[in-house]
């Protein structure tokens, strides 16, 4: 009995039960009450109905006049309650009479109380001064009993039904609840998807615009870049007004390329390229350049935990990331604090991945940037990765800080996450793709001065912007190598083939005709063991796939300075002899 009674759903089906047998018994209650008074009702008006007809008779009884006996009782026709009528004179002869059933032989029978006693007949006597001439016997008709009920069944179900209903919706009202909010979850979490798709579209739409863009800009910016650093290079006697006025047009060209690459992050359309990297090595070196860049009145500390995974990340474009973020820190401390960055291991889950946008569950290496500055306002907390929304004053600040730092995470398979408190400081804690590559980090190539005495070494460049093509075969020129240039792909493929003693090629990727990497394959196919570079402003699909630069491809991204370009040749020409495809 105890277990019955701790278990709801056991004892539910027997309270149904009992709830129905009990509106039963009280709907047959009910109706029986009705029917009583319904049949009493009925009684009173055929009693009503035969003292009207015997006060109506009383003439023509009085003259024995039969035909308006009989002309009275058949207009009784039009009641259809009434089943039969017989009017009876003084010596209980019947003298009218109208049947409406084919029982005529049985109308004596039916209509003598005496002889067929019965609750459906009624009489009233025929007076007249006292005396008494006759007597009317009418009885009305009883209902079938399938009537009687279908006067009754109708509302009973529905009270049933409702009832049941009632029942059900009371038993299971948990359920229900359960119900709601799990349609309330979905409701949210539909409005999550459909936020995240238009974050998605939007991000598509600019990176499509940010893409034209950063093609034709960069474009521009080797040839200006380029022309500059070449007058530099070759003019270093020159005016020092004119040098100075130079020099101010090459950072300000600089300014320009890193706003692009910016621009570039954001939409998470930068080559990356990431290695297995160190992170409390990477941020350990990078202290000291910290504490320079954010002065005297910011304290600089690093906690790093034991047993770190090495990250899969792009360990340079990640230093950018950090000092960005140190930067914004900065900012938020105008009168000084304390800077932490903290590296751990971290798992995230499903139940954690779920709940965002675009991650995996699994490994990751954890950074966290700390300050104990002024804190984000909650109300500005969404728009935080917004591109160009800052809250800086005027001219202090572009706004691509943080969407930079969130679209490079994002690109790199990672994710960030801020917290914040008004007056108390601000954590951002990125987390990096662990890597299961156990390697060092890569030295990056020195850059080299012009090479001298090189004259061994011919180079194709294929650039279909004649700007651009100029600067390079100039670069190449000045640091000593014999260049030969081309417009096109075909024109490139028809050089190729008329000079043996081409050893590397040097091909833009987004051209008209075809693209760097197409001709790349071809000019390999035709000439095994050439060492291929390539140069870009923006690509995303011939040499980039998912964010990454193709494993064993060399990249020198426009804008590029002649010292930049010397020594992505010099690194090719020095590992052509590992190299088995082009740009590997």
């Amino acid at each position: 009995m105890n277990r019955l009674f701790s278990n709801p759903s056991r004892w539910r089906p027997f309270v149904v039960v009992a709830s129905v047998v009990l509106f039963l018994i009280a709907s047959i209650l009910v109706a029986t009450y009705h029917e009583r008074q319904y049949q009493a009702q009925s009684m009173e008006a055929a009693d009503a109905q035969a003292h009207v007809l015997a006060e109506t008779v009383t003439a023509a009884l009085s003259f024995g006049d039969h035909a308006a006996l009989q002309d009275y009782v058949n207009a009784l026709k039009a009641n259809a309650e009434v089943d039969a009528v017989g009017v009876y004179d003084d010596h209980q002869q019947l003298i009218a009479s109208y049947v409406r059933t084919h029982l005529a032989e049985h109308l004596w029978r039916a209509l003598k109380p005496a002889k067929s006693p019965g609750r459906t007949i009624v009489m009233a006597p025929v007076k007249q001064g006292g005396e008494t001439l006759g007597t009317v016997y009418l009885r009305y008709r009883s209902e079938p009993p399938l009537r009687r009920a279908s006067r009754y069944v109708g509302p009973a179900l529905l009270a049933l039904v409702a009832i049941l209903m009632f029942v059900v919706m009371t038993l299971d009202a948990r359920a229900l609840g359960r119900a709601n909010r799990h349609l309330r979850n979905q409701i949210d979490e539909r409005e999550k998807v459909e936020a995240a798709l238009r974050q998605s579209q939007k991000m598509e739409a600019i990176g499509r615009l940010t893409g034209g863009i950063a093609h034709d800009f960069n474009n521009m910016l080797a040839i200006v870049l380029g022309s500059l650093d070449l007058f530099q290079r070759r003019y270093a006697d020159a005016d020092p007004k004119m040098l100075r006025l130079v020099h101010q047009a090459v950072e300000g060209g600089k300014r320009a390329a890193a706003l692009t690459q910016r621009l570039l992050a954001f939409s998470r359309l930068q080559p990356l390229k990431p290695t297995s990297s160190d992170i409390a090595n990477a941020v350990k070196e990078m202290t000291e350049l910290l504490r320079r860049t954010l002065g005297e009145t910011v304290e600089v500390e690093t906690v790093s935990a034991g047993g770190l995974w090495r990250a899969h990340i792009d360990l340079p474009q990640l230093e950018i990331a950090i000092v960005n973020l140190a930067i914004n820190a900065r900012d938020a401390m105008p009168d000084g604090g304390k800077l932490t960055i903290e590296t751990g291991n971290a798992f995230l889950d499903r139940a954690y991945a779920g709940n965002e946008e675009d991650l995996t569950p699994g490994q990751y290496v954890m950074v966290a940037i700390s300050d104990t500055g002024t804190g984000i306002p909650p109300d500005i907390m969404e728009k935080i990765f917004e591109p160009f929304f800052t809250t800086k004053p005027m001219g202090l600040g572009t706004g691509l800080g943080l969407s930079q730092v969130h679209g490079f995470i994002k690109q790199s398979g990672g994710h960030i996450r801020i917290y914040s408190e008004m007056g108390v400081g601000t954590t951002v804690k990125l987390y990096l793709p662990r890597s299961t590559v156990d390697a060092d980090r890569p030295a990056p190539p020195p850059l080299r001065s012009a090479a001298q005495g090189r004259r061994d070494v011919t180079v194709l460049v294929v650039e279909d912007e004649a700007g651009v093509r100029d600067f390079a075969v100039e670069a190449l020129s000045e640091l000593g190598y014999d260049v030969l240039a081309a417009d096109s792909p075909k024109l490139a493929l028809a050089l190729l083939e008329a000079h043996e003693e081409i050893s590397l090629l040097l091909t833009d990727v987004v051209m008209p005709e075809t693209n760097g990497r197409v001709l790349a394959d071809e000019a390999l196919r035709r000439r095994p063991g050439l060492r291929t570079i390539f140069m870009t402003g923006y690509t995303q699909n011939a040499i980039i796939h998912n964010g990454v630069v193709d494993p064993g491809t060399r990249l020198v991204t426009k804008p590029f300075t002649i010292a930049q370009l010397g020594a992505e040749l010099d690194a090719a020409l020095r590992d052509g002899a590992k190299e088995t495809g082009p740009g590997a």
